[in-house]
């Protein structure tokens, strides 16, 4: 329940851009786990476990450097 404490905490202090960093973390995390499966097969690779806390926090720095800029962009181009 770890990352779930940290995305909490996230919410917190990045606001919004909260929806950024989870994002980040869900295609790092994604990237990754695909690297993962190519690299050992799909059996073994599946039973491989990855902890997502350092992909969370990967995300919040992305958020605190670049979240506002991405939903403001994300906003005027995608949501008239």
């Amino acid at each position: 329940m770890g990352d779930v404490k940290l995305a909490a905490v996230m919410g917190l202090f990045l606001g919004r851009s909260v929806a950024v960093a989870i994002l980040v973390a869900l295609i790092a995390g994604v990237l990754v786990g695909a690297i993962v499966i190519a690299r050992k097969g799909a059996k073994q690779g599946r039973k491989t476990a990855i902890p997502f806390g350092p992909f969370l926090s990967f995300g919040a720095l992305t958020a605190v450097f670049s979240g506002s800029t991405l939903i403001d962009w994300y906003s005027s181009n995608f949501l008239h």
